[in-house]
């Protein structure tokens, strides 16, 4: 995620798992003529999910992660969110706000809740919180700024104080991270927990689509550009349930392999190994999109210390049932 929300060892590499939307559409393989536009000029088509969730697994260690999304009234989220002192604030939409919603179970009994605010049309982040219980137990409230993030956070004082609801930790600062090196004035800057919603919401399993994002990664941005590449199968399993109905895929599902690459705005290196403030992955992710839904089924990329990691997706709660066709 942004500024602060990194992850910093195995169990919190294995948080979040999250963030992998369905925009749900036709089940026929598209054609050459349907290609994406750049990050800046995207229409970003919504999602048809309430609810997924992931699983990483990696020596002998686990993680799951639920994931909700909702679209809301930007009146209804306005008064949530603070000014900070410091600082131009991302202004809200003049409608919507899409909310993500991310609960993960880690390992060494350390649970972890993230809501990110964002425009749904362009992607910018606009501000959210995170909540880390368990072993270096903090709450952190994120408000997006024009060039930077401010970040209030609060940690318990003492192990007593840690059984305290976060509201009443003492351990309190805050700060803005505001990086030397900034994208063009106007760019739509996302957060990390966003990034495969928008993969999604952009339909880059259709063929020739690409797409340029542009994120806040630790105290650095970062820009990634996607690529959608050729055609395989993936042998999958994972349930899909909406109102009325549900069913179990089994078996290789058509998906379009998306090769996502990044590089630091201050680097003046080629092919550094940059870090994504994603799942603790770093440098180039590859995601397997289904053809025809969009929906990621797999996200793979290579965590310091741990190697090579995989989310895979366990199921997905649509709100509408499938297109004719897509049931297999």
């Amino acid at each position: 995620m942004g500024c602060g929300l990194r992850h910093a060892n195995l169990s919190l590499v294995l948080a979040g798992l999250a963030a992998i939307v369905v925009p749900y559409g036709s089940a026929q393989v598209p054609t050459a003529s349907a290609v994406a536009t750049p990050a800046e000029e995207a229409t970003f088509d919504g999602v048809a999910w309430s609810t997924l969730s992931y699983s990483a697994h990696k020596f002998f260690l686990g993680a799951k992660t639920t994931i909700r999304a909702e679209r809301l009234p930007s009146a209804a989220v306005a008064d949530a969110l603070r000014r900070p002192p410091n600082g131009t604030p991302v202004a809200l939409p003049t409608v919507d706000v899409e909310a993500v919603s991310v609960t993960t179970d880690l390992p060494f009994g350390r649970d972890e809740a993230v809501r990110i605010l964002f425009d749904p049309t362009t992607g910018a982040a606009i501000g959210g919180e995170k909540t880390m219980l368990g072993r270096s137990a903090y709450h952190k409230l994120l408000r997006y700024t024009e060039g930077g993030l401010f970040t209030w956070r609060a940690s318990p004082a003492s192990d007593r104080e840690a059984e305290l609801a976060p509201d009443r930790w003492s351990h309190r600062k805050s700060y803005l991270v505001e990086p030397a090196v900034k994208p063009p004035a106007g760019t739509p800057v996302a957060d990390s927990y966003a990034l495969l919603y928008l993969v999604s919401a952009a339909r880059l399993d259709r063929q020739g689509s690409s797409m340029r994002l542009v994120m806040l990664a630790d105290d650095r941005y970062v820009e990634m550009v996607f690529v959608a590449g050729g055609l395989t199968y993936s042998q999958s399993s994972f349930e899909e349930t909406w109102p009325g109905g549900s069913h179990r895929r089994q078996g290789d599902v058509l998906v379009r392999r998306v090769k996502a690459v990044a590089r630091a705005l201050d680097s003046t290196q080629g092919g550094e190994d940059v870090e994504l403030g994603f799942l603790g992955m770093r440098g180039t992710l590859t995601i397997l999109l289904e053809v025809g839904t969009g929906l990621p089924v797999s996200l793979s990329g290579r965590v310091e210390h741990i190697g090579d990691l995989t989310v895979r997706l366990n199921r997905a709660a649509l709100l509408r049932p499938p297109a004719p066709g897509h049931v297999l």
